[in-house]
C-alpha cells in the first residue's frame, strides 16, 4: 500500500500512521511523486520505532506543514530545503546533534513544536535565525539545562511555551531580546525557575521578562489544569505557589 500511494500524484494532504521503519524507503519514493502535497505527518507504529526518511531526493516544493513523530537517527536532510514550510512539528525524535543548527534558516517557518527532539544540555537560537517564527513550543528536553537566545534571534516570536523540562531552571539568556514576545508560558515545569522571577526575590531574573505582557506558570492541580499569572505571585520567600490563579477557560497553550 505505501508503494501505491505514489499514483495518488494530485494528493494535498497525506496522513501515515503505525509506520515501520522498513516502509520508509518505499514511503519516500511515493512522496516524490506527489508534488502537490501542502500537508504531511508521519507517525511511527510505536515510539522507538526509527523513520527512516533519508530516501527523499525530492521532498514536495509547496509543502506547508509537516508533522513528524517518531525516532530519527538524524533528522532528515531534505527538511531545510522546504522553503514553503509554514509550521513544523518534530515529537520523539531524540536526536544527539542540535536541530535548531539545520531549522534557523527555514524562511518562512512561522510556527515550530519540539517534543523530546534532543538529548544535549543546551539549545542556542543564533542572530539572525528564525526570521518568520511567531509560536514556538519545547517539550520534554529531558536533559536540558540550559536555552541561550543571541540577539538578533527570532526577532517576531510572540509566543513561546516551555514544557517539561525538568533540569531548566531558569528563564532563557537573552529572552529579554524578544521585544515582539507577548506571551510566555511554563507548564509542569519546576517551581525554582518560577521562584526566579519574583521581583524581589534574591537574584531576581524578572527583568529579563518584564517586558513581555503575560506570563503564566500551568499546572495539574485537583484533576484539572491551572494557570497561575506571574503578577499574582506573593513577595513571600517560602511562598511556592501563586496567590490566585486563573480560570481553566483561560488557559492559553500550544499543545493538543
Amino acid at each position: 500500500m505505501v508503494k501505491e500511494l505514489g499514483n495518488l500524484t494530485q494528493l494535498r494532504r497525506l496522513g501515515i500512521l503505525k509506520l515501520r521503519t522498513k516502509d520508509g524507503k518505499d514511503l519516500c519514493s511515493s512522496i516524490k511523486k506527489m508534488s502537490n502535497l501542502r500537508a504531511l505527518s508521519i507517525v511511527s507504529i510505536e515510539e522507538p520505532e526509527i523513520i527512516d526518511l533519508e530516501h527523499l531526493s525530492s521532498p514536495p516544493v509547496l509543502l506547508q506543514r509537516l508533522y513528524i513523530r517518531g525516532r530519527l537517527e538524524m533528522l532528515p536532510h531534505w527538511i531545510p530545503s522546504l522553503h514553503s514550510l509554514v509550521k513544523l512539528s518534530l515529537k520523539w525524535s531524540r536526536l544527539k546533534d542540535d536541530p535548531l543548527v539545520y531549522l534557523q534558516y527555514l524562511p518562512n517557518l512561522v510556527h515550530l513544536v519540539l517534543s523530546q527532539v534532543f538529548t544535549g544540555p543546551r539549545l542556542c537560537f543564533r542572530a539572525g535565525g528564525f526570521k518568520k517564527l511567531k509560536i514556538l513550543g519545547l517539550d520534554e528536553f529531558d536533559e536540558l539545562k540550559y536555552i541561550q537566545v543571541e540577539l538578533g534571534a527570532m526577532a517576531f516570536l510572540e509566543d513561546l511555551s516551555i514544557r517539561r523540562c525538568q533540569f531548566l531552571e531558569k528563564v532563557p539568556s537573552g529572552i529579554e531580546h524578544l521585544k515582539k514576545l507577548k506571551f510566555l508560558e511554563f507548564i509542569d515545569m519546576p517551581a525554582e525557575l518560577f521562584n526566579t522571577l519574583r521581583p524581589n526575590a534574591k537574584d531576581s531574573e524578572y527583568w529579563r521578562v518584564a517586558h513581555i505582557s503575560e506570563v503564566h506558570s500551568t499546572c495539574w492541580r485537583d484533576g484539572e489544569w491551572k494557570v497561575y499569572p506571574l503578577e499574582s505571585w506573593t513577595n513571600g520567600e517560602n511562598c511556592p505557589l501563586p496567590s490566585t490563579v486563573k480560570n481553566t477557560d483561560e488557559l492559553h497553550t500550544r499543545w493538543k
